[in-house]
This record gives C-alpha cells, sequence and structure tokens, in this order.
C-alpha cells in the first residue's frame, strides 16, 4: 500500500503500485456455449504454452517488486486446459491466494481433489437457475445443471471454499431467491454477477437488466449479507462473541456498496459491502479507499495469449488491449497506460443531460465507493469509459431514453 502512495500519492479511491488480483482467462478452449460469454469461448485460438504460461507466472511473483496477492484462474473453462493442475500448482508457489471460476461440469471427485491438493483456496461455480430448463437454456449444453450441481458438492465434499456464482438477466431474475436458498442449502458463499453486453452477450442486450430491477437484486442480496451482519453484531453485544460467518452474499455490481449501506442505515448500523471485496463495518473511509469499479486499478485481466486488459468484461479491441505479458513490462503499462488512468480518476467521471437535467456518475455522491461499472459505460457509449453506468437505479432517465431509442 505505502508503495502506491510513493508512486502516485494520496488518492481517493486508492490506487496502489501493482494489481491486488489478476484474473487470467487461462484458455479459449469451453464445454459449454453460454449465450453471455465475454470471451466469446469454444473458438480455436492461439494460447500460451506451458512455458509460456510459466514465464508470465514467474512475472506476476515479482510484480512491482511485490508480487501478485490473488491470482483468479478463469476462461473459458479453466480445467478444460491440458496443463491446467501442473499451472496451479506452480502459480500456488508464487501468488498469496489462488482462486479458479469454473462451470462445475468439469469437477468431478478426483479433479476436485486434484484442486484440493493443487492448493486451490476458492472455486467459484456458475449456476444460474434451479432447474436444468433454466440453466441449460442460458449455458447452451444439456446436462449442464446436474454436471454443475456435482461440482458444487464434490469441491464442498474436498473442504475447497466454495461459491455458487449467478449471472442474472431479464429471463432468470425470478430465480433469484430460489438460487439464494440453494447456496444455503448446500453452504456456500453467493455471487451475483452483472450482466455487461460484451461478447456474446452483445447480441442479446435485451437480456439486460433495468436500472430497478437491478436495484431489486442488490437489495435482495444486500438484505442477506445485512442480516447477518446484524445478527452477528447482536450476538457480540450479548454474548462478547460470535461464530456467524458474514461474508456470504456478495455481487460484482458496484452499486452494491451504496445499496448495503443504505440498507444498514434503515437498522440503525454503520456497514457496506464493496463489490467483489469484504464486508466493511462502521468505517466509509475504507469503502473510498477501496472504491468500488477496481477494473484497471485494483485489478486487471489476462487473456489466453498473455494480452493484459483493464477488465474482463471489455470488449477486446485496440483501445483495451494495453500490453501483452511476454513482450511488454507491466510496471510501466501499470504506470502510464492512459486508458488505466482514465478508469482511476473519479474526478473525470462525465454526465448526460436528461430533459435538462445532469444524469450520470460525475455528480453522484456515490462516486468514490461505486463509481458504476465502467464496462458497461465502455459498451453503450461505444468505447467511452468516463460515460454513465446506465444499469443503476439513479440513472433511470438515460437508460429509458437509450431504450426508447432503440426501439
Amino acid at each position: 500500500m505505502m508503495k502506491g502512495v510513493e508512486k502516485y500519492g494520496v488518492r481517493i479511491p486508492f490506487t496502489p503500485a501493482g494489481p491486488f488480483e489478476i484474473v487470467w482467462n487461462v484458455t479459449y478452449q469451453c464445454n459449454l456455449r453460454c449465450k453471455h460469454c465475454y470471451e466469446n469461448a469454444g473458438q480455436k485460438r492461439p494460447e500460451l504454452s506451458t512455458d509460456e504460461a510459466k514465464q508470465v507466472l514467474d512475472k506476476i511473483a515479482k510484480l512491482s517488486g511485490i508480487g501478485l496477492p490473488a491470482l483468479s484462474f478463469s476462461g473459458g473453462e479453466p480445467l478444460a486446459r491440458k496443463d491446467f493442475f501442473e499451472l496451479a500448482a506452480y502459480t500456488r508457489k508464487r501468488v498469496g491466494y489462488l482462486s479458479i471460476a469454473s462451470n462445475g461440469t468439469l469437477i468431478t471427485r478426483d479433479n476436485a481433489k486434484r484442486i484440493k491438493d493443487a492448493g486451490v483456496d476458492y472455486v467459484e461455480i456458475s449456476i444460474d437457475g434451479t432447474t436444468p430448463g433454466v440453466h441449460d437454456s442460458f449455458r447452451g449444453i444439456p446436462g449442464a445443471f446436474e454436471r454443475a450441481t456435482d461440482g458444487v458438492k464434490n469441491s464442498l465434499e474436498e473442504g475447497v471454499d466454495t461459491c455458487i456464482a449467478t449471472v442474472l438477466h431479464r429471463d432468470n431474475i425470478n430465480e433469484l431467491n430460489k438460487l439464494i436458498g440453494l447456496s444455503k442449502q448446500l453452504g456456500t458463499r453467493f455471487m451475483h454477477f452483472n450482466y455487461i453486453p460484451t461478447g456474446r452477450a452483445k447480441a442479446h442486450v435485451e437480456l439486460d437488466l433495468t436500472p430497478n430491477q437491478r436495484y431489486e437484486v442488490l437489495e435482495t442480496i444486500g438484505k442477506e449479507i445485512v442480516g447477518l451482519y446484524m445478527q452477528k453484531k447482536g450476538e457480540e453485544i450479548k454474548w462478547g462473541k460470535s461464530d456467524i460467518k458474514v461474508d456470504r452474499f456478495f455481487s460484482t455490481c458496484p452499486q452494491y456498496a451504496s445499496v448495503t449501506k443504505e440498507l444498514s442505515q434503515r437498522q440503525g448500523g454503520r456497514f457496506m459491502v464493496e463489490a467483489h471485496y469484504a464486508t466493511k463495518q462502521g468505517v466509509e473511509n475504507v469503502a473510498n479507499f477501496l472504491g468500488g469499479c477496481g477494473a484497471g486499478r485494483l485489478y486487471c485481466c489476462l487473456e489466453p495469449n498473455g494480452d493484459i486488459k483493464p477488465c474482463v468484461f471489455f470488449q477486446t479491441s485496440k483501445e483495451t488491449v494495453l500490453g501483452n505479458m511476454l513482450k511488454d513490462s507491466f510496471e510501466e503499462i501499470w504506470d502510464t497506460n492512459p486508458l488505466l488512468w482514465k478508469l482511476r480518476i473519479r474526478e473525470d467521471l462525465e454526465d448526460c443531460s436528461v430533459d435538462g437535467k445532469k444524469v450520470g456518475c460525475g455528480e453522484c455522491p456515490d462516486k468514490y465507493i461505486c463509481g458504476g461499472c465502467r464496462a458497461r459505460a465502455y459498451s453503450y457509449f461505444d468505447g467511452n469509459v468516463k460515460m454513465p453506468d446506465v444499469g443503476c437505479i439513479h440513472n433511470q432517465p438515460l437508460w429509458e431514453k437509450i431504450s426508447n431509442s432503440r426501439n
């Protein structure tokens, strides 16, 4: 942290000297055909060899002179890569925290044991409905639901910290309470993923949630975690301690911080949850430090060929590919790339005018704890990352204006 202050000064939100986390889409290979896939996985394209991937991991271990705190393997389907377990074991010796984002269908009992033995700390498995009809229609392959739920159970049996990850959209939003129930029943964490019209999802913009729907989703999930927090707080007051685990219900929407703050205040608490990150009790300055959307600031993305991007949800283009791990200096990119600094400076966020009124993230009082999803802005405004996140409840008039122009 001090290195970030030395390099860039005291900033709100904070910009570290190197990313806290890298999400590495380690392969384009995938055994499913999901409608929303940001990687458009399944098409054969050049990927790093095992030796090249290890070279990248060696570089990651030395980032900014301190290394990388956390790395998550994603894809595609990371387990579809033949050398995955070799790379996972190699990573474990070089990175503090190792996780996998998987569709779960390849996590057999044997593979769950291999995941555990490789030292993987956390497994996130995609489940988008509580029936095969809902899940399989979105994931594109019959039988995916049964195999994904088996993957969750197999991971849990091996004692791996396991999370059900759900992409909520127009066709499965009514499954939310059932999915939360499934998570509670199985004893997993729960993560809601923002639907972003990028990759294959660009052809299904109509599936995106309205701002009202997104707010209802965040409020539903937020009530779960705020409820756990209030229970824990009550037990600590009464007994001096509590075994309740609060950090179980999350969302990748940066607006989650604002919603959980509001929910907590209604119950007389001071509590919020930063998107992706841990729960924060009573200290909004910590939320300002983390700052909601972390694209290109707290985290970044690697592609299967070693290309560097600010976030997995940014469409791959000349503008969003910042360089390559084997060809360019990561530190130089992190320090100087203009797109990264556009993503980091909240004072430069832009507003729009709707019926003579300013609408957007630039004027929002929560821009330092949220900042809006920059990938959504990029998608809806032809690559302008400073524009408003039209998925936010406060930007409803802009959403309606854009929606009406498309009809």
